[in-house]
């Protein structure tokens, strides 16, 4: 325990006036250098350290004093200043703390202010509050100090008047509720709070409430336990204030129940009518919903067929007397029949009657007869069975014969197709067993005429696809072929996939292909390549073996490109990931991942057919399949993925919805419906930003995402489809096979179609086009014209059709279809002709690929040498310290170029436009001139809304001029203060 004691009210006087003393006999003696207060202990001596340093903000309460404290370690005097003023030591209470092992002093010490004080001073900068502490340094004979921290000192108040209340609101149930509250002005800023029916709402405990950053109150689902009174309460340390009430009244809209069976029909002969009721309870409305629309009772004309009541006919004469003195006579109830449900005659139809009048002969002979006919019928029954036991043997056997037929037949048959499937092996291995050249000549000759034929034959392919949301379940589905080659062997370049392995270990390599683009494919020369310096790849493989090193835990499916990936390691600067060729982006903002921590993020493009969601017959993929991982990162706040879209947007018409998969990455993704794009709740994990062409995500979940479409009920939606048109690049002998493409009109989408012609050798014919094609149901055709001299078209296949639905709705990438042409006139060495592609019955929408070649001119396909880099110069860009995972292929742009706005430009953007005002030009001005407004309350949830929309911001705007047009929204908006702040240092950074 140390030493202590208190110098509380002790009079200055005598300390200065021995510090004075000694200093004027030091200054007459030249000795200045001599220390003259303090301890000779070199451990008591040098500059101070602040253990306790002046809070930020201090707030006077009403004419309470406000007390501001520091304590310093070594220390022999504290002193203050306030306002530049040196405050008097009266005012001061000191507290002196002695180590007794080494004599270190410690001291503590707090000033008193009063309210006079604070408000008679009238400097623009405030009330300000400096402390200083002081002890003797080695080698100086005066006192050093060192300064802490400034504080701020405010009178604290907080105004009567609310700046916005609450509004009285009538919402129907399970709508999403806001309710505007902007507290009155006050220091500090008041806290706003809620209450309801004069109960406190403690939205830590009741999810469905939330109090978003401006003082909003937003219900997530409105319910009916919900209505009530809502007031806005404000606090701060000065007082507390409440605003008036608002109602909220949650109303119930009527639904009808299920009809009722339909009643009998009201005449039983005749016409009539039926009826049937529902009542308007399924729910009833309530607190002045609307009541149900159309009929509570429902009546029909039915037709009830009038029943006939059967009479009898007349009776039939006597039959002749028998042996027994009786005859009979007959009638029948037919005159009419009863009929529709009559009744019947009542009655008997037949009558018997003595014909003997009475006296009728002996019975006795008649007895004999009978006794006798009843044996000898006993007697025929007795000699019939042997003969009915042969009939069911003959059955029997029968059965036998036919059952011992089948089979045999049955394994005639199946020999049958044995031997014919050994032929069909042995042809097979014929064809294997040719050598290369009889392959080629094979190929260029009779097998090419066998391609399937789009032209005569519209394909048409039944599917059940049951109308839940789309999973890729279809593996054994079939789908159409159109002419597609071979080409697994080659498609995965440095994947390395073990026997039954569904996951690739993904590896940079050094055979990468360019940036490619339309000049380049079609101009094709050694200008387009980028030679790697000989000096250089030593150091490039090194980068290579520890990317590969630092990659080794990243599995990716089997069927991911590594042309479509991308990867780099990232801190809490965060960074920027870019797949240039395919338009494809993912932002991480600073702040994302946590103070310290090193994630390794990759960005990659699902490309195999396997990874399509399955959709049904309305709906429509519109972007590429993006996977973002691992799945394991965990995010502080949103990263935003960016991609193109060939939803044509100016017509409209479209229902828009973001899909997700979660499943595992070496299982096939299980799609799932995220959200519909204007139904977005205050549940919904992710804000989706549609632009003319570019969609962003903002989420925190790195997973797979597709956006999917479908028209609206009664309108047309329109998708925009690309047109390429491929051949081979060396020159045919016979025939010339034009390969014509149409996929979605999205810079990945062509990406994928150009590296798998890059495999094939084939160079692209003419620049892409783009069609729109219209959700009417009708097949996109294709005509070949103008064929040039010396050719014709094999098979007269100048017309081809592909359905609508294998467009619209299938399950296949790099769709296309081939032209196969024949050359007859062996002196030309050059074909030219034109194919027109157009949809049936929209023929406004018409587009023309015109081909024009040169066959003697032997172009070597658009492929990349194998001692070039991959031209991904911007590919990875961070503002971490750390190494980039795909170093051996790209380099690190400066962090300038990542983020436009520096870490202290955006704070201060934040400290000025979060806090709500009466004019409303805060945030959320700033998000609608912006064009994020759609759904607002995902910023409003926000710590910080003007920190996410300055994200959403850098990731939608990379052009040059943002900087500068950010600074004039800002000034259009009237914050002329934040329009300064970008403009005091855009001479630094812009």
């Amino acid at each position: 325990m140390s030493n202590s004691h208190i110098m509380e009210g002790r009079s200055p006087v005598p300390f200065l006036m021995l510090f004075l003393v000694t200093f004027l006999v030091s200054v007459s003696k030249g000795d200045l250098l001599a220390p003259v207060i303090g301890s000779s202990n070199p451990l008591a001596q040098g500059l101070p350290v602040f253990n306790e340093e002046p809070k930020d903000n201090y707030y006077m309460v009403k004419n309470k004093p406000v007390i501001i404290s520091c304590k310093a370690t070594p220390a022999i005097l504290i002193t203050y200043v306030c306002a530049g003023k040196k405050m008097p030591a009266k005012q001061q209470v000191n507290l002196e703390l002695i180590d007794p092992v080494s004599g270190i002093k410690t001291l503590q010490s707090s000033l008193e202010l009063t309210k006079e004080e604070v408000e008679e001073y009238y400097g623009s900068d405030g009330y300000w509050c400096e402390c200083y502490a002081w002890n003797t340094v080695p080698g100086s004979s005066d006192p050093q100090s060192r300064k802490s921290n400034r504080a701020m000192v405010e009178v604290a108040y907080l105004k009567r008047r609310f700046q916005r209340v609450p509004m009285s609101q009538t919402m129907e149930l399970q709508s999403t509720v806001e309710l505007q509250c902007l507290p009155p002005e006050g220091k500090p800023l008041p806290e706003v709070f809620w209450l309801k029916d004069g109960e406190m709402i403690e939205v830590w405990k009741e999810i469905n409430f939330i109090i978003s950053s401006e003082g909003n109150l937003i219900i997530n689902q409105a319910r009916l336990k919900d209505t009530g009174n809502y007031t806005c309460g404000a606090q701060n340390p000065a007082s507390r204030r409440f605003s008036e009430s608002a109602v909220l009244t949650v109303f119930v809209n009527g639904a009808w129940s299920t009809w009722s069976q339909w009643t009998e029909c009201s005449a039983k002969c005749g016409k009539g009518t039926q009826r049937r009721t529902r009542t308007c309870t399924d729910p009833a409305p309530l607190n002045g919903g609307a009541s149900c629309a159309g009929e509570a009772v429902n009546r029909i004309a039915c037709t009830s067929i009038c029943p006939v009541d059967g009479l009898w006919s007349p009776w039939s004469s006597w039959s002749t007397c028998s042996p027994d003195c009786i005859h009979h006579r007959r009638r029948s109830c037919d005159n009419p029949a009863p009929a529709n449900g009559g009744e019947y005659c009542i009655g008997n139809d037949l009558a018997s009657a003595n014909c003997t009048g009475g006296m009728c002969r002996d019975v006795s002979t008649k007895n004999i007869f009978v006794e006798t006919s009843e044996a000898t019928s006993r007697a025929e029954d007795g000699e019939n069975i042997p003969m009915y036991i042969g009939l069911c043997v003959a059955v029997a056997v029968f059965i036998t014969v036919v059952v011992v037929i089948v089979i045999v037949m049955r394994r005639r048959k199946a020999r049958q197709q044995g031997v014919f499937n050994r032929e069909c092996l042995s042809t097979d291995s014929t064809i294997n067993s040719m050598t290369d050249e009889e392959k080629k000549i094979t190929k260029n000759g009779e097998l090419l005429s066998m391609q399937p034929d789009l032209t005569q034959t519209v394909v048409t392919v039944q599917h059940a696809l049951p109308p839940d949301s789309p999973n890729n379940n279809h593996m054994m589905e079939k789908q159409p072929l159109y002419d597609v080659p071979d080409i697994n062997a080659h498609h995965r370049l440095s994947g390395t996939l073990p026997k039954n392995s569904k996951m690739m270990l993904v590896e940079p390599t050094l055979n990468h292909n360019l940036t490619s683009s339309l000049e380049q494919l079609s101009v094709c020369d050694n200008k387009n390549t980028l030679l790697v310096p000989s000096d250089n790849r030593l150091s490039q493989c090194d980068n290579l073996q520890d990317s590969r090193q630092s990659m080794i835990s990243v599995q990716l499916p089997s069927t991911i490109d590594a042309d479509g990936v991308t990867w780099s390691t990232f801190d809490s600067c965060g960074g920027r990931l870019v797949l240039p060729e395919s338009g494809v982006s993912l932002l991480i903002p600073e702040g994302a991942i946590k103070e310290g921590h090193v994630e390794e993020i990759y960005l990659a493009i699902c490309r195999d057919d396997k990874d399509r969601p399955k959709l049904n017959d309305n709906q429509t993929i519109l972007s590429p399949i993006l996977l973002i991982g691992p799945p394991s990162v965990v995010l502080l706040k949103p990263v935003i993925l960016s991609y193109q879209h060939c939803a044509s947007m100016r017509q409209g018409g479209w229902i828009l919805s973001l899909f997700h998969s979660d499943s595992p990455i070496d299982e096939p993704p299980h799609w799932k419906k995220m959200v519909t794009l204007g139904h977005e709740t205050i549940n919904t994990p992710v804000y989706t930003q549609l632009d003319p062409n570019q969609c962003h995500i903002m989420g925190e979940q790195l997973q797979r995402y597709a956006i999917i479409g479908e028209s609206v009920p009664g309108a047309r939606a329109i998708k925009i489809l690309r047109l390429a048109a491929f051949a081979p690049a060396s020159p045919p002998s016979m025939d010339y096979s034009i390969r014509v493409y149409v996929v979605e009109d999205t810079q990945d989408a062509l990406e994928g179609v150009i590296q798998m012609e890059k495999k094939l050798g084939g160079r692209l014919l003419d620049k892409p086009k783009q069609i729109p094609f219209q959700d009417c149901g009708n097949n996109l055709c294709l005509t070949i014209e103008e064929l040039s001299p010396g050719w014709r078209s094999k098979l007269a296949a100048n017309y081809q059709e592909i359905p609508f639905r294998h467009i619209w709705s299938g399950n296949q990438n790099n769709l296309h279809c081939s032209f196969s042409v024949e050359l007859i006139d062996r002196a030309q060495f050059s074909v030219s002709c034109k194919i027109q592609v157009y949809q049936k019955g929209v023929l406004n929408n018409r587009q023309v690929i015109r081909i024009s070649s040169n066959l003697k001119e032997k172009l070597p396909p658009c492929v990349t040498p194998s001692s070039t880099l991959k031209g991904r110069t911007s590919t990875v860009t961070t503002n971490s310290t750390v190494s980039s995972g795909f170093s051996s292929m790209v380099a690190l742009d400066p962090s300038a170029q990542v983020f436009r706005l520096p870490p202290h430009i955006r704070h201060q953007l934040c400290m000025l436009l979060d806090p709500p005002n009466a004019r409303g030009n805060d945030w959320r001005m700033l998000a609608q001139a912006l064009t994020v407004d759609r759904y607002i309350i995902f910023f409003a949830t926000k710590p910080s809304p003007t920190e996410h929309i300055l994200d959403l911001w850098e990731a939608r705007h990379r052009e040059e001029t943002a900087v500068t047009d950010l600074m004039n929204i800002l000034r259009v908006m009237g914050r002329m203060d934040a329009a300064a702040v970008l403009e005091k240092d855009m001479g630094s950074w812009l």
